[in-house]
Parts: C-alpha cells; sequence; structure tokens
C-alpha cells in the first residue's frame, strides 16, 4: 500500500548526537591538555569514552536507562527535569555518576585532581547542552517528505533531554505532525507497545506506515515486531545483523526521498 505516515528517530537520523558528543568532548579535552600538557587527547577521549559506558551498568539505575532508551553519553550531561517514572532518581544518581567518570577518566591518564574533575565535567554539560548537529541532508529531505507524507518523531529518551535538542534546532518542530517521546510513554524502541502507541497517537496505519532510524536494534526491530515498514539509515556502512530486518536500506537521507519516488511509483499503479 502507498505509504501515508513516515515515523522518523531523532538521534543519529536528523541530530547527530555523536558529533555534539564529539564536540564538546574535543573542547573540554583541549581545556585539560592546556593545564596538562603531557597528556595526550586521544588518550583521554579513549578512557573518558570507555568509562562512561563501562560505569553506568553499575548504578541500579540502569535497567530503566536501557528500558526508555537512555544512552551513557546522554546520562553525561541531561538534567533529567521530569518528575515521572524514575527520572528524579536518574537525575540523582546521574550526579554521582558523572563525577566519577571523569575522575576516574582523568585517573586513567595519570591525573589525580578532583575539582578539575568537576570542572569540567561541568564545562562539558555547559558545551554540550547548547550544540545541535543537524546532518547535511536533514532539512533537505524532511522539506521534500513534508510535503507529501505525515510526518511523526518517535524518539527514545528523557522528554526534558529530547525538548532541549528539539529547541537548540527549532526549525525541526514545524514538520512534525505528532512527536512521541519513550520517556512520555515508558518504554522505548523496540518495544511494540511503544510503536503501537506511537501509530494510535498518529491515527496511522502500519499497512501506510514506514519507520526510518539508524539503529537496527531499536528502530528496525520495533518496526518489524509490529508489521510495519522499516528504512534502516546506514550512514557508516556497517554490517547488517541477522536479529532485524529492515524492508531497505539507504545511506543517506536524500536515499530516502528517492526511495519513497520508487515506492509511491510502484503502489501507486
Amino acid at each position: 500500500m502507498t505509504v501515508k505516515t513516515i515515523f522518523l528517530d531523532l538521534d543519529d537520523t536528523l541530530l547527530s548526537d555523536e558529533q555534539a558528543v564529539q564536540s564538546a568532548l574535543d573542547r573540554t579535552t583541549a581545556f585539560l591538555v592546556s593545564k596538562y600538557p603531557h597528556v595526550k587527547a586521544e588518550d583521554f577521549d579513549t578512557a573518558l569514552k570507555n568509562r562512561a559506558v563501562t560505569l553506568l551498568d553499575t548504578y541500579a539505575i540502569y535497567d530503566f536507562t536501557v528500558q526508555i532508551g537512555i544512552s551513557p553519553f546522554e546520562v553525561l550531561w541531561g538534567e533529567f527535569s521530569d518528575g515521572t517514572l524514575r527520572f528524579p532518581e536518574l537525575a540523582k544518581s546521574a550526579k554521582a555518576y558523572r563525577q566519577q567518570v571523569w575522575i576516574m577518566a582523568l585517573a586513567d591518564v595519570g591525573i589525580l585532581d578532583h575539582r578539575l574533575a568537576k570542572l569540567i565535567s561541568l564545562m562539558f554539560v555547559v558545551i554540550r547542552t547548547e550544540n545541535a548537529v543537524p546532518y547535511d541532508d536533514t532539512y533537505t529531505a524532511l522539506n521534500a517528505l513534508y510535503e507529501r507524507y505525515e510526518l511523526v518523531l518517535l524518539t527514545n529518551g528523557a522528554p526534558s533531554l529530547q525538548q532541549l535538542k528539539l529547541e537548540k534546532a527549532p526549525e525541526l518542530r514545524k514538520y512534525f505532525k505528532k512527536i512521541i517521546i519513550s520517556g512520555d510513554f515508558g518504554q522505548g524502541k523496540p518495544s511494540p507497545e511503544l510503536f503501537d502507541f506511537a501509530l494510535s497517537r498518529a491515527k496511522a496505519d502500519k499497512a501506510t506506515s514506514l519507520m526510518v532510524g539508524d539503529q537496527l536494534f531499536t528502530d528496525i526491530l520495533g518496526a518489524n515486531a509490529v508489521g510495519m515498514r522499516s528504512v534502516w539509515l546506514n550512514r557508516k556502512g556497517v554490517a547488517q545483523s541477522e536479529l532485524a530486518t529492515p524492508d531497505y536500506t539507504v545511506n543517506s537521507l536524500t536515499e530516502v526521498v528517492a526511495l519513497l519516488d520508487k515506492i509511491d511509483k510502484v503502489e501507486g499503479m
């Protein structure tokens, strides 16, 4: 059936969370190296990323971050002011987690300085908060899709954090009929219940809907679970897993537009 509704992921689909995090980390690391010139920037970068990933699952709140779909690098800067579910607990845990990550990453490169850890932790939060990085093809693709389809943003994360990202890229909102955030629902992608909820909220039929996202194990697997067609946005050309099966694979959002042109021609006959 002809596509009528397109569900789009946010992070690393429309906005490059990876680039925004890296930019904030680069600037923070540059400050560190100015104070400790013997430290190699790449060594600290590696240490920080390793600590961020490995330490979060030692906290009791970790299962909640997995449930909602919140990454370790979001916990490094998000305030989580949401008053629902376990977000108050996450907000409290995040403060301790951040301090621990930065202290241990500094120790990994031979620096024992708790005051510096606190300073650069806060610096990272400030820089990352102000930074939104749309991909070069984001607005071109959205302009083309908006003219022909109903667009729905379906994103994992804390409502406060995802809304802040949208505030830093204010042009995005106007394209979307609905904005659905997993933290408002209580489960993240790939939960079939979230996809069913999103379809209901958008008043969309899964037979005429399409999910577009960069993550096989959230965007594509969730679409598979409810019988919705999907497009895997594989910008990096990584190998596909057998656990999730996209109907289509593209390397850019521009290719999504071209793909839909072909689908419309075939199914509109």
